[in-house]
């Protein structure tokens, strides 16, 4: 048998150099693509905004081209969030009518789908605005949970 093999693998220090830049690259990965799971706390009067939603007291009536919107609970209203159904189709909108708590606003809306016919079905979301956790920035919260059919 011959033992002097010319053939001579890696050190033990560049495999090890190898292996942790390897992790890192994995961990770099790992993080860039949990941090989209990871959302901002937004936070009103103290509290998570999603758990102020549940005390949003407002109703909306339509009233010919026009919405009435009552906010009857102690959160301000920034904007309302319209989505529209129409056979399968939906879509969004957003419009900037801001209602403070305790008071009523009668603002023209028109109510029309992007190809321009009536939807069949309406529901209006408030969002209210909070400020970032450990941020000096404000952010909308649009309250998924409480919609209004019209």
């Amino acid at each position: 048998m011959k033992r002097g093999s010319k053939k001579r693998g890696l050190s033990p220090v560049i495999a090890s150099v190898l292996m942790i830049m390897l992790v890192l690259v994995l961990a770099a990965m790992i993080f860039l693509w949990a941090r989209g799971f990871i959302s901002e706390q937004i936070e009103k009067f103290g509290k998570p905004v999603d758990e102020l939603c549940a005390s949003i007291d407002f109703r909306v009536e339509k009233v010919g081209n026009e919405l009435e919107i009552f906010n009857r609970g102690n959160v301000d209203i920034w904007y309302l969030d319209v989505k529209m159904f129409k056979g399968g189709d939906s879509e969004i909108s957003k419009f900037d009518v801001a209602v403070n708590a305790g008071s009523a606003v009668r603002e023209a809306i028109t109510l029309v789908m992007d190809d321009g016919s009536e939807p069949d079905e309406t529901i209006v979301y408030p969002a209210i605005l909070g400020s970032v956790r450990g941020k000096s920035s404000n952010k909308a919260f649009t309250c998924n949970d409480v919609g209004v059919m019209l």
